[in-house]
Formats: structure tokens, sequence, C-alpha cells
């Protein structure tokens, strides 16, 4: 009777491996295995901690450009964003596409609430305004940016920058410093964020010792940490205390030099200083409106626009005796008084003022004055121009009503000037406050000003004036003194506002044109109002060679109303410290009452015969800026056709921009980067295939199916031989194989052993040195068309590029290319096992093309690695005569033209055939 145990032997199954009864983990304990994954570890830390320094510091450049601390607090909860998108992609290894959606994803739901704070759902959620104002400012935002006028307010869209600007910097400072183990690679985005900060803000640097000194010193000890951490564990501790003295010493030097020698290096001079702010032209041209002071008689009595007595603004709030600035016209080009796009500060054809720029609420300007903030109002049926009524220099602006915002956004101001212009005008209803430095007007004028020299206008055609200026001023000495007395000589002229309809006073004809002021000067009487002898001082100053330019404003009365009555035109002549002295109508503009002389008009009339007016309130345009007057007055009686281009970028809608740009011009290059890494593999599997020595070829396609493995970020023995790579590979992907039940159970003999098939085991003709023929079955079960079979038939394949590379014999083309059939049907059946997102980081992964350089970087092949010499003394040149077995021979030469510029080794040799393949891992 036998024995349960050997009945059981013989007939029953044999029990299951102990590794198939381990109960799976449920979806509650891969989830917090997950999240266990994301705790960081002190290197991410320290890494963390120094992302935040030099981006913290790299975002101090927007100090100049916004004003208050809200761009601060922005984008410091960007830079925390980025820090975690990096974090997370970075802990489970997703491609770098996935880390720039992720970004890309984070900005446009983020940006809204955190940033811009408009045109948000219940307060928090993005719209499709907030979406499309924030893919405006990543686009064309920088550029707008550089047109306003500093400092910008730290709210609204433009906050949506420096939140991008520290979302994109700490995601990549960080997610580099995580993915490359350089010790300098990680400094490379913190450095080009450091610049575009600067090239990015004002003149004024934000922060010298901070963006200079201390990101130096913090790059310094980031630098020395990183190359300290990723030293061998074996060399780690050597020479650290010398490594610390050096590193003192550098940080020494360069604190040193960053302190005392920077300031005396050529270019340390702020004036010298280069940002892309003033190299940029904007866009905004202030000579399509006309000029406000070729209009002056609709404010004046009789005219058919009633304004002479009609409320136009009310101001509450400013002081008696301030005037109110309309605009400071500083351009003429023998037409109008106007407007230039660019400040003209007495420097001529080439002026280097300010231009018209975009403001926010507070406004960087130095001027005299005492500080004063005043409401102004429009009343119903009032003041309606473009032209923006402020006083003395503005240091902020704020609007109101229900037309606020619009107003704010559409508002362009000339700091230099202080004139403000509104495309779309002023309406009734609309209210601003106006902060600024503000003066009383002087009842006399000073008796000596340093005044500039130079001109704003082209005085060679003035030479009309000589005849009246010349005995003005031939009894006075000094620049000021001269203009001074041109001033008082005008005042014993008359005014007129050219009379009521029939009236004699007719022959006064508005407009302040060249052939205006001829009349006008040449007159037996000067005879004019504010527009005219406004005109004529500030040619006449700049006659005998003062830069003046004209103002047209206005002085509240008891109430705070500014009614037509009130406007008036007075003159500002240029100063050398900058500043410009105000030269008031009452100062230079006769008294209204003192109308012209009937008798001496008649005898005008009889010279030049009487003309009819046109228009009061038609206001000429102002023609400025132009190199040719005639080509300028052309243009404006044939205006160009507005015709707009298709192929330009503006003329195109905000949709189709953000769609060519952010989705179609991104995912280009995303396929051309694409496109040229599969290429380059794919140079590189050909020249492996079909260059060099036949065993040379082998070991290339064996190396092929290496680096697929690499590219999937499959585990393998760096120094392992092909089978030992076949199996890891295999076992990576089957498992561990099945332990061997033991043939003796209780003493009782099972029988004989059975040979198992492993995934992992030798080959079973292990004398097979041929390779694969392609369509015939493998031992390990591949099926002959090619389809991934139950095992991936790796070992076989290592075998058979053993027994080539080491074999006496060359291996054949044709077997050469049978081997490359078989190494096809094996990267297949590697890359099948994989999802799609393991394919697509192994197409685009570049590891292979570093890892086979002996520096372990760069992207081309290294010949050393794969030699049999490889860690191999140089051995002295003999020549020898070798056996197919390899015994007895001498140590071949290095300039032997064996395979792989090495010499052959009997195949037969384990030690021979492990080292030879070291390099092909």
């Amino acid at each position: 009777m036998s024995s349960p145990t050997s009945a059981g032997a013989a007939g029953s199954i044999p029990a299951p491996p102990p590794s198939a009864l381990v109960t799976p983990p449920t979806a509650g304990e891969r989830a917090r295995a997950q999240l266990a994954r994301l705790r960081p570890s002190t290197a991410h830390l320290v890494d963390a901690g120094f992302t935040v320094v030099l981006v913290g510091l790299a975002l101090v450049g927007f100090r100049t450009t916004f004003f208050g601390l809200g761009w601060l607090w922005v984008g410091l909860a960007g830079l925390v964003i980025g820090l975690l998108v990096a974090h997370v992609t970075a802990t489970f290894r997703a491609p770098g596409v996935l880390t720039l959606l992720a970004v890309a994803a984070a900005y446009l739901l983020l940006g809204g609430p955190l940033a811009v704070r408009e045109d948000l759902i219940a307060g928090f959620i993005p719209s499709g305004e907030t979406f499309a104002t924030l893919v405006h400012m990543a686009v064309p935002g920088w550029k707008e940016l550089l047109t306003a006028l500093p400092p910008v307010d730290s709210e609204g869209p433009y906050m949506a920058l420096p939140f991008l600007f520290a979302l994109v910097g700490g995601s990549l400072t960080y997610g580099v410093a995580r993915r490359w183990t350089g010790a300098v690679t990680a400094l490379v985005a913190p450095v080009v964020l450091l610049v575009a900060s600067i090239v990015l803000g004002t003149l004024t640097p934000a922060g010298v010792l901070l963006q200079g000194a201390l990101f130096a010193l913090v790059a310094i000890g980031w630098t020395a940490l990183r190359s300290n951490r990723n030293r061998p564990a074996l060399q780690n501790g050597a020479g650290r205390a010398t490594r610390a003295v050096t590193t003192a010493a550098l940080l020494a030097v360069a604190t040193v030099g960053g302190f005392f020698v920077g300031p005396m290096l050529p270019g340390a001079d702020p004036g010298d200083r280069t940002v892309f702010r003033t190299g940029l032209q904007p866009p905004f041209d202030v000579t399509q409106y006309a000029s406000p002071l070729a209009g002056f008689r609709q404010y004046t009595e009789p005219n058919g626009s009633e304004l002479f007595d009609k409320t136009l603004l009310t101001v509450k709030g400013l002081p008696a005796g301030v005037p109110v600035r309309i605009a400071a016209l500083d351009s003429y080009d023998d037409f109008v008084w106007g407007a230039g796009n660019i400040a003209n500060l007495g420097t001529g054809e080439d002026p280097e003022g300010t231009s018209f720029r975009k403001v926010g609420s507070h406004i960087a300007a130095e001027g005299a004055g005492d500080p004063v903030t005043a409401t102004v109002g429009v009343p119903a049926g009032g003041y309606s121009d473009v032209w923006l009524p402020t006083f003395g220099t503005v240091t902020g602006l704020d609007f109101g009503g229900s037309r606020g915002d619009q107003l704010a956004d559409d508002l362009r101001f000339n700091v230099d000037t202080d004139t403000g212009v509104l495309p779309e005008k002023l309406q009734a209803g609309d209210t601003y406050s106006v902060s600024a430095l503000a003066q009383k007007v002087d009842a006399q004028l000073p008796k000596d000003v340093d005044v500039a020299d130079g001109t704003v206008v082209d005085s060679q055609n003035l030479t009309f004036i000589d005849d009246k200026i010349s005995p003005w001023t031939e009894r006075v000495d000094g620049q000021w003194q001269k203009v001074v007395a041109v001033a008082k000589a005008m005042q014993d002229g008359a005014y007129t506002d050219g009379g009521a309809p029939g009236d004699y006073q007719n022959v006064f004809l508005p407009g302040h044109s060249l052939r205006r002021m001829t009349q006008f000067m040449k007159a037996t009487q000067l005879a004019g109002n504010d527009e005219q002898y406004a005109s004529a001082l500030a040619l006449a100053a700049n006659r005998l060679g003062v830069p003046a330019r004209v103002v047209l404003g206005a002085e509240p009365d008891a109430t705070g109303a500014i009614k037509g009555k009130d406007v008036h035109a007075w003159v500002e002549v240029a100063k050398t410290d900058g500043s410009w002295q105000p030269i008031y109508w009452k100062q230079f503009v006769p008294d209204r009452n003192k109308k012209p002389q009937q008798l001496i008009q008649k005898s005008e009339e009889k010279k030049t015969g009487a003309q009819v007016p046109p228009p009061a309130a038609n206001n000429p345009p102002s023609v400025l800026q132009g190199p040719d007057q005639a080509q300028n007055a052309t243009q404006l009686k044939n205006p160009p056709k507005d015709d707009k281009n298709p192929l330009d970028p503006d003329n195109w809608p905000d949709w189709l921009r953000w769609l060519i740009f952010f989705v179609a011009v991104p995912l280009l290059v995303l396929l051309v980067v694409y496109g040229a890494i599969r290429l380059a593999k794919w140079l590189r599997r050909r020249r492996r295939r079909t260059t060099g020595e036949t065993a040379s070829r082998v070991s290339g396609g064996w190396r092929e199916v290496v680096d697929t493995a690499r590219d999937l970020r499959m585990p393998l023995p760096v120094k392992g031989t092909r089978l030992e790579q076949a199996r890891a590979l295999e076992e990576h992907v089957f498992g561990p194989p099945p332990e061997k039940p033991s043939p003796v159970v209780d003493g009782a003999l099972m029988g004989a052993p059975v040979r198992v098939t492993s995934s992992v085991s030798e080959p079973a003709d292990p004398g097979r040195t041929e390779p694969l023929r392609p369509g015939e079955p493998s031992q390990t079960g591949a099926t002959p068309d090619g389809a991934p079979a139950p095992n991936l038939a790796l070992v076989p394949l290592a075998a058979a590029a053993n027994g080539h590379v080491f074999d006496v014999a060359e291996p054949t083309p044709e077997e050469v290319e049978a081997f490359w059939a078989d190494v096809e049907t094996a990267r297949k059946r590697i890359r099948s096992g994989q999802g799609f997102w393991q394919k697509l980081r192994g197409d685009v992964s570049l590891r292979t093309f570093r890892d086979h350089l002996p520096t372990g970087a760069g992207l081309g092949p290294a010949l050393a690695r794969t030699s049999r010499r490889q860690g191999r003394p140089q051995q002295p040149t003999r020549r020898g005569k070798s056996t197919k077995a390899g015994i007895g021979t001498t140590a071949p030469t290095t300039g032997d033209a064996g395979r792989r510029g090495g010499s052959r080794r009997g195949a037969g040799s384990t030690s021979n055939a492990s080292n030879s393949t070291k390099g092909d891992a």
C-alpha cells in the first residue's frame, strides 16, 4: 500500500507558489502608496528652497514696473503653484509635454481668480472673458506692458504677467533640478528669468544688491551643494575641507567684486542702462486728432456753439488760482500748434521726450507745487473732446462713473507735457479724480529765469517776426528778459474774437497758421484773441532761441465751474533744469474790452482786403511729425483706405489668434521636435545596421534592443553581459521565474526532474549560435507572424549575438540581415506591452544618446565604451598569430583592423565575453 504522500505526488497538481496567494492591494492602499511617493525628500526640499529664492529675486525686477506690492503676492502664488506642478510631474516621471500642458492649465484656471480677478463667475470661476484676457496678456501683453507708463497698478489684466512669469520660472527651475543632475544646469532657467526681468523693467534699477550680489551668492551656493551631492559615494568625503575653503573664497571674491569693483566697471552708470522699454516705439498716434487750439473760437462769445456762458466742467477740491490744463502743444508745422507723438523738449527735429502711453491710477512724476486732489465732472451738454483736462504735475488719475473702467483702459498720457488723450471722448456723467502737484497763477513774471537754448519749431520760416521783436528787445539783455519784453509789448495790442456778424471786426480771422501769423505780426496794431497771441509769443520765443510751447487750459471760477469764457491759452518756456516756466494769458494777452481801432482796421482792409471767416466750430486737423507737409496735406484730402491685410495677425479676431498661437503653433513645434527625435533614432539605427564590419553591425543590433528598453525606462544591469541583460528584461516583463519543486518530499523520490522552460532560463539549445530566421518559431514561444508571444525570446537573441561577435569567422551579410530581422521583432515585442504614453515617452527620450558617450552626456556615439579594450590599460604594440581557440596567442595591437577596432578572443572564454559586452549595456 502506497503512502498518501506518494499517491498525491503522483496524481495531484503541484501547489501554487506562495506569491500567487498574496491578496492584491485595495484601491485605497494603491492611492495611499501613490500619495506616499509625493512626500519630498530632504534634497527635494533644498532644491525647492533655492528655487523660491532665485525666482523670487528675479521677480523683484517688477518692483519699478508696478505700483504697490500686489504684484509680489500674485507672483509668489504663481511660484508656489509652479513648484507643485513640477514636483508632481517629476515624481511620477511624466513627459515634458504633460508638464507643459499642466502649467498652461494652471495658468488658465488659476490666473483669473488669483491674478486678474475680473469677469469671474460667482467671484472665483473663470469665464470666457477671463480666458480671453489671460491668453491676450500671455501673447501681446508684454508689448502692452512695455508701452504702458510705469508704475502700473497692481490690479487688472497686467497682473497675469507676474503670475505667468513666476509660474513658468518656478516649474522650469525646479523641474530641471529634479530631472537633471548637473550642478550648473539648474541655474540656466533662473539666470534667464533674471535677465528677462531686467530688460523688461524700467531705467530705474529694481534692486542692485538683491538681483546682483545676493543672486550670485545664492546661485554659487546652490551649485556647490548640488555638485557635492552628485559626487560618487566613494569620493564624497575626499577633499571636503579643500572644497569648503575654495567655495568660501569664491563667495568672498564675488561679494567684494560685486560691491566694490562692480560700480567702477564700464556700463555701471544708471544712465547707460538699456531696456526694451526705451527702444520700443508705441503704436499710439495723437496726430490724428484735431488741435484744440485751432478751435479756440468755439469758446468765445459771438459763435454758434454758444459755449461762452455754458458750464463745460465742474471741479471740486481745486484751490483758487490753479489753472486747468487741457493740452500742451509742442509741435508747429506752419499750420497749427499740436501735440506730437513724442514730447518735444527743445531738440528740434529729433525730440527725446516721452510718448503717449497707457498709465494706471498712479503716475511717477516729479515737479514743484503742493499736492492737490480734485474731482472733475462733466455736466449735461458740457465738455466733449479727446483731450483730458488736468492740472499741475499729474501724479494720479482715477476714473469713476459707469464708464470708469473703459476710460482708464483707453487713456494715453504724456508725463512730459501732462497731457492726456481719451479716444472715446468725455461724455456727460463722466467723473475722475486728479492728484497733482499744483501751483497758482503768478500775478507777475519772475525777474530772472535760467532758460534753455534751442527751439521746438523750425525758426528759419519765422523771419517775419524780426521786424517786431527787434525793436521790442533791443534795450534788454538776456534770453529770458527778451521773452518778457515781447510779452509786455503784446499787451499793448487789441483783443477781438472776430465780432458779431456784420461787425467791422469780421476781418480778423481765426487760426494761427504761418500766413495768419504774418498778418498778425505785420499789422499796425496787434489784434486777436488768446489763439493768435499765444501762438505769436511762442514763435517769437523760439525765434529768440528759447524752446517754447503753447498750452490750452482754463481757470475755474469761485464755484469751481469752467465755462467757455474761462478757457485761455498761454505759453511755457523750457528751463535749464528740465522744467517749464509758464507765462499766463494775464501777462501777455490784452484785456477783452480793448477792441481794435476801426480807422486802423479800415486801413488794413485796403491793404489785404476783407475776408469772410470760416465757421468757428470747425477744427482743422493737426498735421504733425511729418517729414513732408505737402504729403501730409495730400493724405488729409485723400485719406488712405483702411485695407485690412488678412495675413496681419492684428486684423484677426482674438479667438483665431488664440487658436493659432496657443494651439496650432505649439502643436506644430511639438510635432517638429517629435519628428526630429524619431529621425535621429532612425538614422542611428540605419547606421548601426549598414555601416562597419558585420560583427560590429551585429553588436549594434543588440545595442538597438537595449536602447529600446532604456527609452522605456526598463531596468537593466549597467555592466551586465548580453545574457544578463536579456534575462533582466524578461524578468521585468513576466516577473521572477517560478521555483522548481523539490524532487524529494518526506524522503520519497517524486521522479526524475522535469525540465522547466522559463522566461529567464538558458536557451533550450545552448549550443545554438545562429540568429533566428524570419518566420522561425523560437524556443520561447514566438509566433511566426511576429505577434507578441508569451515570451520575449531575448535570451536566444543574446546568445546568437554572442555567437556572431565572438566567433573567429566573420558573420555573413545574410546572417546579419537575419539577426536584424529578429532585432526588429524583439523591439516590437518589447513595445507591445507598453501603454500609449509609455511609448510616446520612449519615442522622445534622449537618454540613449547621452548614455553611450564616455562622459555620459552629449549626442554622439562612443566607440570607447563599446570597445573590447575599454577599461584596460594600454598594451604595447605587439603582433602575434591567433588561433581559432584563442590559446597561446600574443596580445593584439590597438591598430589591428579587427572587428570594432580591437582583437578577437575565443568564444569559449566567459570572462572575455563578459568584459566585451559591458559597453553594450
